[in-house]
């Protein structure tokens, strides 16, 4: 558990083994080696979504949600501002995707009663360094680098090490000519650490380099501070998606989180209601596994 578990935690929640076992077991499943990824960038699964439902996008950040009625319905006035100045739209139904937290979330509810707040809880401060430069495989045992064996770095529960992670990256297009570097060379590696890295750390980990790209960001929540599940229904209508990250966070749980929530939502308002809640629906899953 402290060696192999504690640092696969550590590279992709950048926590410690006390996580819940769920969260904990879909760490490990992202570390096997049948993982995949988008050549482009897992971003473009987002784009070439919204491009196959042929949606209307509107480019604007979210400010607020105000709640109005309409022949005894609940109707929803979504409040945002643009490149062009600020600007709202009604809608009948909407999927709120952004965490509700006090540290993430950005737009107030109005009109709600009882109020919709901000849910408990707080993310994980992560830091990503992309440096180009030569790995100083001194540090890690190996004087000679064209030796040093590894493409990813994974640490132990430490309290002294300043890093979580580092892993050798290759390009979100690889063409045909290309080649990972050999250890003597200039490589592109990604470092994952709590707090940015200072010059002497970075010395410490390379013995040169070119380039350094930091990033500091909000990444997932603490999971050792989850006190229970915020609802998926927030209103009528109204639903909120995220709240799966607190059971654990990846695409693939937000994936399945947004067909849940788009059953769910034309379920009810096509009052299909005997598909909600089904009794004996893990009957039915367990026969068709």
């Amino acid at each position: 558990v402290d060696d192999v578990i504690a640092a696969v935690l550590r590279s992709s929640y950048g926590q410690s083994v006390l996580v819940p076992a769920f969260a904990g077991a879909m760490s490990l499943a992202g570390a096997q080696g049948s993982t995949w990824a988008v050549e482009g960038g897992n971003k473009l699964v987002c784009s070439g979504l919204l491009k196959l439902t042929k949606a209307s996008v509107i480019s604007a950040r979210v400010t607020g949600i105000s709640l109005h009625s309409s022949d005894g319905r609940a109707l929803y006035q979504v409040h945002y501002e643009s490149t062009e100045g600020q600007g709202s739209a009604f809608y009948d139904m909407v999927v709120v995707t952004t965490p509700l937290h006090p540290s993430r979330s950005n737009f107030t509810f109005e009109n709600f009663d009882p109020p919709i707040t901000d849910f408990p809880g707080a993310f994980q401060p992560s830091v990503t360094s992309v440096v180009h430069g030569y790995l100083n495989s001194s540090y890690f045992g190996f004087p000679d680098p064209k030796l040093f064996p590894f493409t990813s770095i994974l640490t132990t529960d430490t309290p002294d090490l300043f890093f979580h992670a580092m892993d050798n990256i290759c390009p979100v297009n690889i063409s045909a000519a290309f080649r990972r570097k050999q250890p003597q060379e200039a490589a592109v590696w990604r470092v994952l650490s709590q707090q940015p890295l200072d010059k002497h750390q970075l010395k410490t980990l390379f013995r040169s380099y070119y380039s350094v790209q930091v990033t500091e960001w909000q990444t997932y929540p603490r999971y050792d501070a989850t006190k229970a599940l915020p609802p998926v229904v927030l209103h009528e209508n109204l639903f909120y998606l995220s709240g799966v990250e607190w059971v654990a966070s990846s695409m693939e749980m937000v994936a399945v989180a947004a067909k849940n929530v788009a059953l769910l939502a034309y379920n009810r308002w096509h009052q299909e209601l005997e598909k909600i809640d089904q009794k004996d629906l893990m009957h039915k899953v367990k026969t068709e596994l």
